[in-house]
Parts: C-alpha cells; sequence; structure tokens
C-alpha cells in the first residue's frame, strides 16, 4: 500500500472528502461486494481514484450511513465524470445503496468496440502501461474485516490506472471516428443496469428459459424458486449456489420423483438431504397446483414481437450480412456498426422507415443518421 491510499472508514473523514471530489474533472471508480458468499449482495467498498492518482477506499460497512445522502451527487449524472472497467455491476450495486451512477465512460466498451481481443482491466494494463495487477482477491467475501494493507493493495490497483487507460482508449476511439457509438453503448450499459437493479419481479419470473414450459412446468418452477429463496436465506447463500437457474428449469421440465433423478439432473446446487427435499416437495406442490396463478401467467407471455419466426431469422442473417459487410468497409469491429442486442431488436421490430428505428434502445442518433436508410432496406429485402 501506498501512502496516497486512504481508508474512509469514518462518517466525518467522508464528509471531508467530498469536496475534494466533487472539484476533480474525474473520478475512476470500482465496487465490491459480498454477492459471491452470501444471499443478498451488499455493498461493502468503493473505490474511488483522483486523476493524481490518489486513491481513497470507502469502507461503506463501517460508515453504515445512507451513502446517497452524501455521495449522491457526486456519483451521478451532475458530478465528475465517472470512469469504470465494466460498470453494470457497480451501477447495479450502487443502486441498490442508493446511488445512481450518473455522467460514466467505460474503458471496457472502449476497448470491445476497438477490437480489441482481450479487454480485461489487467491485460490492457499490462499490455499497455506495464502495470501487474494481483488478481488473488478476486474470490474474496468483501463482508470481512479488517481491509489489511494487502486487501488495499488490491482495491488500489483496480482504480489507480484508470484515467491512463480511459485517456489512451478515448483519443483510439476518436482518432477511429467511433466515439459516439462507444458512448451510446455505454449509456445503454448503464440504462440496462439501472432497469434490472430496479426489477422487483418475483424471482422466478427472471429466469432464462422459463417461456418454453408448460402449464406444470411453469407451477413446478414457482414453487422450486420459492423454496430455493428459502434455503438461500436460511444459509446465507447465494441464490445461484443453492440450485442454478438451470438446474431449476430442468427440473420444472422433467419433474423427477426420485432423489436419485433429481441428483442426476442438479448439475449446478445442492443435493444434500434437506435440499433435496425441498425441491422434491416443490415438484409435488407444483404439479398439485397445475399452473401459476391467473395474474402471473403474463410472466410467462414471450419477450419476442409476434412475428413469424422465419422472417424473423431472415431478417437477423440480413442484418448480421449488412453489418459484417459494412465492418469490413469501414475497418471496423461490427459491433461498432450494430451491436448485438440492437441487431436482435431491429429484427423482430416493425420498422418500415428511418425514424421508426429511434425506438430500439441503444441504437442512438449516429447510426440511425448513417445507416438508417440501408438498415432500413436491409429489412425490406429479408
Amino acid at each position: 500500500m501506498t501512502a496516497h491510499t486512504h481508508l474512509i472508514d469514518q462518517p466525518d473523514a467522508l464528509h471531508s472528502v467530498v469536496p475534494r471530489l466533487a472539484a476533480a474533472a474525474s473520478l475512476a471508480i470500482d465496487c465490491e461486494s459480498d454477492g459471491l458468499h452470501h444471499w443478498k449482495s451488499r455493498l461493502c467498498v468503493l473505490q474511488c481514484a483522483l486523476p493524481d492518482g490518489e486513491v481513497f477506499i470507502f469502507d461503506t460497512l463501517a460508515l453504515a450511513l445512507p451513502l446517497g445522502d452524501v455521495l449522491g451527487e457526486v456519483l451521478g449524472s451532475g458530478g465528475p465524470v465517472k470512469i469504470l472497467h465494466d460498470l453494470y455491476f457497480d451501477a447495479w450495486l450502487l443502486r441498490g445503496a442508493g446511488i445512481t451512477l450518473g455522467r460514466v465512460v467505460d474503458t471496457s466498451v472502449h476497448a470491445r468496440f476497438l477490437g480489441l481481443r482481450e479487454t480485461g482491466l489487467a491485460t490492457l494494463l499490462s499490455k499497455r502501461f506495464g502495470v501487474a495487477l494481483d488478481k488473488k482477491f478476486q474470490q474474496h467475501d468483501w463482508a470481512m474485516r479488517p481491509l489489511d494493507d494487502a486487501l488495499r493493495t488490491y482495491l488500489a490497483g483496480d482504480v489507480r490506472h484508470l484515467h491512463d487507460l480511459h485517456r489512451e482508449l478515448d483519443a483510439d476511439a476518436r482518432a477511429r471516428l467511433i466515439h459516439g457509438e462507444v458512448l451510446e453503448e455505454t449509456g445503454y450499459a448503464l440504462r440496462r443496469a439501472l432497469r434490472d437493479a430496479d426489477d422487483d419481479r418475483l424471482p422466478y419470473a427472471k429466469v432464462k428459459g422459463r417461456h418454453g414450459l408448460d402449464a406444470a412446468g411453469r407451477a413446478v418452477l414457482r414453487r422450486l424458486a420459492s423454496a430455493r429463496e428459502s434455503l438461500a436465506e436460511a444459509r446465507d447463500l447465494p441464490s445461484g449456489r443453492v440450485l442454478s437457474n438451470a438446474a431449476m428449469i430442468e427440473l420444472a421440465r422433467r419433474r423427477p420423483h426420485s432423489n436419485e433423478r433429481m441428483k442426476s439432473m442438479i448439475q449446478g446446487g445442492l443435493r444434500d438431504e434437506e435440499a433435496l427435499g425441498l425441491w422434491a416437495g416443490a415438484v409435488r406442490e407444483g404439479e398439485a397446483d397445475g399452473d401459476v396463478p391467473p395474474d402471473e401467467r403474463y410472466l410467462f407471455e414471450s419477450e419476442r414481437s409476434g412475428m413469424d419466426g422465419a422472417l424473423r431469422r431472415r431478417r437477423e442473417v440480413a442484418l448480421q450480412r449488412w453489418r459484417a459487410e459494412t465492418a469490413a468497409a469501414r475497418g471496423i469491429d461490427v459491433q461498432v456498426v450494430l451491436p448485438g442486442h440492437c441487431l436482435e431488436a431491429i429484427a423482430g421490430a416493425e420498422v418500415r422507415e428511418p425514424d421508426d428505428l429511434r425506438r430500439i434502445d441503444g441504437l442512438g442518433e449516429v447510426r440511425i443518421a448513417r445507416d438508417g436508410e440501408a438498415i432500413t432496406a436491409c429489412l425490406a429485402a429479408a
């Protein structure tokens, strides 16, 4: 740990440093949680680096105060530019702590859109600056205390060089004339993180693969999700370690009645006597239910449009071909031309003219102005 790293674990110290953060042109941000080890993720540590490399490590558990009241303005849309590497989880975690992240840039988006093969922070810092990040604490339980020197050195390393990295990658993006697309994708990633953080649907309504289940399978999934949450809370374990989503879908689809069959189908999750009893009970109860309650059936409606599947697939193939040809002609990555999430959304949307593309989140005015006519023509010919 260097003298330029400060642990902030007292409210007075937090309040005293806020003016310095607010006055900075930009702040490098990273967060750590205990979600790999416990039932509910908590914001355990917040790291913040100034442009000169000075780092503040906020022990959010020790501070034990409403962080949004103190840091909300600095970290929000009215504060300095925030630099992150892969912002999704940080924005999601901060939202749960009462802070809505805003005015952000994301070096991982820069790296992806520049077409770099390896976009991890450690690799980027090593190749560009010769900085070696020790990742031995990647799986650490950040609820554990104290935060000793080794942990603080690790925490500081994740933010200390982000300003320099962003400066280089942003210059490259501007030189390649893709800066607008980078900003659009960053904004999309932030909106998605905030939406997901606010998603208060029932747990089973978020499980991928649920749309393919029959009525009894839906009911079993509902019971399994409830049993999983109960056991996860009781044992203070992440829900996915108690029973994976894939295992829940498999159990809901095949509905085994013997413990042996059930064990063979659970590749991700607990298989001890208590757990198997809960899963078996959920299967029986779901079969007895026959379906989910009527007011929850909308949760299983397809998220895709009512468009004919064959037509949708033809449109996807046509867009992929156009995207690849356009990217090759411009000498840029295909994601810059049309991100995958936009391609999928456009393929299933009613698009008759370029203005219709404004409904596609993350596409942006830069792409619509440049390629709106081409995209519309591509769809019409599919």
